[in-house]
């Protein structure tokens, strides 16, 4: 049966208030969309940075929409499968998705007299800040460079995961990239457009204490439970060996499977990430106007998760 401008919406919301052994606290939506007369639509999901991403979405136009949309939040993690197919009516009708990331760019700093490369002042030098500068134990200051050690990592909240963009604005860092994910597609009047993605972005805390080694296995401190931080692993001398993290740590991560199309109408994509583990960077800003079909993937890995981590339960199969 024809429906004028009518939605229909399926949609179950779960939310975990009482933690349970095999359970995480999380919100699950699901929801199904019918549209079809004009559409004004706004929707976010996740707060930044406590569930690894924003996502933002809005529909504008009018046409006929088939639309279902999976998302799943638990704390430093969110995923989202959604699918929306249309064609457009006496208007253009626009799909526009944006993913902000909350794992930290890869950053700079200006040195205008660096040693390491003979600098005497009279030219200068864009230096990349360090792992050690961004993420270093309160006790282990010979990991940071030059003059980017704080004189009181409690002023960025070290002791217990902190703010990476605090820290670069204290010390003049610049961002290499403003860590967005988006697509924007528009259907001419008549003409169809679809996008479908599923994506997941995670980002667990820092436990900057170093004044309790790797070496020794607990991951509890002063009553504190741990375990779902990463921190800098220590061998019995206090060196840095490498990055450890606890059994339910969440991870530190972004995939994306993406395909955006449109018979007739403009697709734009803009993607703008980078990483301070790999040095990866990865940036894209293009229009087309006309025909159009982009199907890409995409995985950004710079801590995996713990062991211990709750599986999906929603996931039976």
């Amino acid at each position: 049966m024809k429906r004028t401008f009518v939605a229909v919406v399926l949609a179950v919301v779960f939310v975990l208030a009482i933690a349970a052994p095999a359970l995480a606290q999380a919100i699950f939506h699901s929801a199904t969309y019918e549209m079809e007369g004009v559409i004004d639509f706004k929707k976010q999901a996740g707060h930044f940075c406590n569930t690894g991403a924003e996502i933002k979405q809005v529909i504008a136009g009018s046409g006929k929409m088939d639309k279902t949309q999976t998302i799943t939040q638990v704390k430093g993690k969110i995923t989202m499968a959604d699918t929306n197919d249309w064609v457009a009516g006496a208007t253009p009708l626009t799909v526009t998705t944006v993913w902000k990331l909350c794992t930290p760019p890869k950053y700079t700093y200006w040195d205008a007299d660096n040693p390491l490369v003979g600098g005497d002042g009279t030219y200068g030098f864009d230096i990349p800040v360090g792992l050690g500068s961004m993420y270093v134990p309160v006790t282990v200051y010979p990991l940071a460079t030059g003059n980017n050690v704080p004189a009181s990592w409690d002023a960025v909240g070290g002791q217990g995961g902190y703010n990476v963009a605090q820290l670069a604005k204290m010390f003049g860092w610049d961002a290499v990239s403003a860590q967005y994910w988006a697509v924007q597609v528009q259907a001419n009047p008549g003409f169809s457009g679809s996008i479908h993605q599923k994506g997941e972005a995670a980002y667990g805390g820092y436990w900057g204490d170093g004044s309790v080694s790797a070496y020794d296995a607990g991951w509890t401190f002063d009553g504190t439970d741990f375990s779902d931080k990463w921190r800098w692993e220590l061998n019995k001398a206090g060196t840095i060996i490498g990055p450890s993290f606890g059994g339910k740590y969440v991870g530190d991560y972004f995939n994306m499977e993406q395909m955006a199309r449109t018979s007739q109408g403009t697709l734009k994509r803009y993607i703008d990430i980078s990483s301070p583990w790999s040095h990866g960077y990865l940036h894209e800003d293009m229009s087309v106007v006309g025909k159009s079909q982009i199907s890409e993937a995409v995985k950004m890995v710079n801590l995996p998760a713990g062991k211990d981590v709750p599986k999906d339960w929603w996931r039976l199969f």
